[in-house]
Parts: C-alpha cells; sequence; structure tokens
C-alpha cells in the first residue's frame, strides 16, 4: 500500500509508539511517505529514521515579504492539474484567513506532485484537520485514519469546543483512539460508533526483555519516573509521598528521567521538602538510559492527574516498558492507565492526587519484596497478551488494507 502520513512534528522522538508504528509499516514493504509540519525542535533523530531511510516533507516556507510573488512563481511552475490545486487553496470561502496568508497554500505545495494514496495516516486529532483541509483541496488523497492519543481528545477539546471534530467525523473512515477511555471521549463528542475502533500503541518486546531481579530489603526501596516535567504526570504528588517514607525511616531514593518545563519549580519543591540529597532530575534520557534507569530501579511511579488545562494521559508507554522488563509499576486511575494495570495483578493503582495513599502502597511493596515479583510476572504477561507491537502493527495493516478497499466510499 502507499500510505500518507501527517504529523506536527517528525521525527516525534518523543512520541516513539507512532514512530514505532511508522518503522512497522515501512518493514512490512509499504510505500510510507511522511508530511510533517515542522522538525521536531532540540532532539536527534530515532536510530530507526537513519536506518530505515525515513524522512519527511514540510510546508514549503514563503518569505516574509513578497509572499505573493513567490506564491505565483510557485504556481507557474505546476501542471495544470496541481495549479487547480493551488488556486483552490486561495478562495477565502473554502480557507478563511488561511486563504489571504497562504497558509493552506504553502501546506498544499509541500504535496506537489500530487500521488495517490491508498490511505492517510493522521498521527493526532488535529493532523487529522489539516488532513481534511488538504483534501478538500485535492492536494491529498486516501481514505482518511486518524490516531486520538491524549490532549488531541482532553485539551485541544477543552479549548475548542465539543463541536471541533464535526467534520472530521463526517470524513474520516477509521477513528483510532489508543485507550477505551477516550473512544468513550469520541462516541460522547458524536462520533459514529461504526467508525470507532480502539488501536492500542505497543511496544518492541525484543527491546524490553524480561529479567530476574533483586529486590532490597523492607528498609530501602529506589524509586524512578519517566516522563516530560509537565503537570499531567504528577510528580509534586510522588515527591510529597517521598517525604513521608523518608519521614517514616524508609531509605528511598528518586530518580526522574524526562525535561520540561516544571523542572525549577519540582527541583524547589525537592529542596523544600528537604530532599535534595534523595532526588535525582536526571534530564532528558536515551532509549538505553531510559533501560538502564529502571535497571537500577525497584518501582516505576507514574501518578498521572488530570491538568488545570484538562490535559489527560491515555497510556503511557513507559508503563509498558517496565511492566516488560519487570520493574513492577504503581500508577494511578487515570485515562486508559487501568485497562493496562490491574490493581493488585499486574500493578497497583491509587487515587489521584492523593499523596498519603500513594505513600502507602510505596511502604506497603517496600516491606514485602515477595509482592513485588508477583506483579511483575503479572505485569509481562499482560504487556505479551495485549502491547506486542509487532501483533498491533500487523492488526494496524488490516485496518489500512480495509481502507483502501472502501477508499471510494462517500
Amino acid at each position: 500500500m502507499r500510505i500518507a502520513v501527517l504529523a506536527s512534528e517528525f521525527p516525534v522522538l518523543s512520541e516513539t509508539p507512532f514512530l514505532n508504528q511508522i518503522t512497522g509499516l515501512v518493514r512490512r514493504g509499504h510505500d510510507v511517505a511522511i508530511f510533517a509540519e515542522r522538525p521536531q525542535p532540540g532532539v536527534s533523530f530515532h536510530p530507526d529514521v537513519d536506518r530505515l531511510g525515513l524522512a519527511a516533507r514540510y510546508p514549503i516556507s514563503l518569505p516574509s515579504t513578497g509572499r505573493w510573488p513567490a506564491a505565483a512563481r510557485i504556481l507557474a511552475a505546476q501542471d495544470r492539474a496541481e495549479r487547480r490545486i493551488l488556486l483552490r487553496t486561495l478562495d477565502p470561502l473554502r480557507f478563511w484567513r488561511r486563504a489571504w496568508t497562504l497558509e493552506e497554500f504553502s501546506r498544499a505545495a509541500s504535496f506537489l506532485p500530487a500521488v495517490r494514496y491508498d490511505a492517510c495516516y493522521a498521527a493526532f486529532g488535529q493532523d487529522g484537520l489539516r488532513a481534511l483541509r488538504l483534501q478538500r483541496s485535492g492536494a491529498l488523497t486516501g481514505a482518511l485514519a486518524v490516531a486520538f492519543r491524549g490532549a488531541d481528545i482532553t485539551k485541544f477539546v477543552a479549548i475548542r469546543g465539543t463541536r471541533v471534530y464535526r467534520g472530521l467525523f463526517r470524513r474520516a473512515r477509521l477513528l483510532l483512539p489508543v485507550c477505551d477511555a477516550f473512544a468513550r471521549r469520541l462516541l460522547a463528542l458524536g462520533a459514529p460508533p461504526e467508525r470507532v475502533v480502539v488501536h492500542r500503541t505497543g511496544i518492541d518486546l525484543s527491546r524490553w526483555p524480561w529479567q530476574d531481579r533483586r529486590h532490597h530489603g523492607p528498609a530501602s526501596l529506589r524509586l524512578l519516573t519517566v516522563g516530560r516535567l509537565v503537570e499531567k504526570k504528577g510528580i509534586g504528588y510522588v515527591l510529597e509521598a517521598v517525604r513521608r517514607l523518608q519521614d517514616a525511616g524508609l531509605s528511598v531514593e528518586y530518580e526522574l528521567a524526562g525535561e520540561g518545563p516544571l523542572r525549577q519549580r519540582l527541583e524547589a519543591d525537592a529542596r523544600r521538602l528537604g530532599m535534595e540529597q534523595r532526588v535525582r532530575f536526571l534530564g532528558w534520557q536515551s532509549q538505553e538510559q531510559v533501560r538502564q534507569a529502571l535497571d537500577r530501579a525497584d518501582l516505576l511511579v507514574a501518578a498521572s492527574v488530570t491538568a488545570g488545562n484538562a490535559d489527560e494521559e491515555g497510556i503511557p508507554n513507559v508503563l509498558k516498558e517496565a511492566m516488560a522488563v519487570g520493574v513492577p509499576v504503581v500508577s494511578t486511575r487515570h485515562g486508559g492507565i487501568p485497562e493496562l494495570v490491574e490493581d493488585g495483578v499486574s500493578g497497583v493503582l491509587v487515587a489521584e492526587r492523593d499523596p498519603e495513599a500513594l505513600a502507602a502502597q510505596l511502604a506497603e511493596l517496600a516491606a514485602h519484596p515477595e509482592r513485588r515479583g508477583e506483579l511483575a510476572a503479572a505485569g509481562r504477561a499482560r504487556v505479551e497478551r495485549d502491547y506486542d507491537i509487532e501483533r498491533l502493527n500487523d492488526r494496524l495493516v488490516t485496518l489500512f488494507a480495509g481502507l483502501s478497499r472502501t477508499a471510494g466510499v462517500p
């Protein structure tokens, strides 16, 4: 199949599940073209991007001055069919301000020469909206599938309103939320039930092999959190829980792998709580460095919360990675997390924003190392059953093949 992929950024190093899908399609012999709004700033390309020869096309950048003459030169260089596409983007009745600013013109120009695709895959809900506009101009073909992964179905809807995806619901052939919780949100917004298919994001189990672990004694605990330092990660509540453990006489160490806008505030919180010697901020970590951090950890803690701007998690990928390698997880009843972590079986769940309950569960697991081993074994089994990227990518191909067969259906 020939598949067009639309993403806000590429190589989306912070979105490994999405990158795993793209590389999976390429390895299965499909012709994948990636169209991104911009390169992801401040990161190196993932090794798979170079290894598989992946590249991305970005919208043509018109100069800030003389933009209309530059657009005229681009128009003159196209054949008749492509000129019709670009001229449509200048129609204010179709594209409103995007016509006057040439925003849609430059985006459509990056898709030329026009290619017929069997399927078009939008990485997030907002990318689906961009795909719709490109299809309206004729710059993009192919039946549209749209993934919904987190902020696009929570924060974005809170900002733009509950009708923001109505047009997308009418035109997209497949809506792919990453968890049941997001599927329910789509249905509540009016998505056609027959087009909503939960498609989970997985991990490469060969890169996250199981390891038997020695557990430290009941008076010692090593904790790890991996993720961006933003409100929805709930890291402040973990710091409060760690302080409670320290006050109870437990020897506890806490490492945080990740960067983000809250780093300075969280570092100040650690100092205020008198824990600067027990808390280590590691900064951004490569996949190999995350694996090494997991090797050092007794427990992975992901205290996710609904942020003040309505941003929520789906199912954090690091939970799957920790469960795969045998590190028990402690998390919250948030978003799609309970779909992965069965409380008391494959991990432990507490309520959001409850550092007291979090500390109590961490202390209980510190006191009973044998319990951690039971949770770890069940966690690996759960990930193998439902989150193996190879099985999930085979299913994604099947879904896209169905799209290509119905591409002409309105």
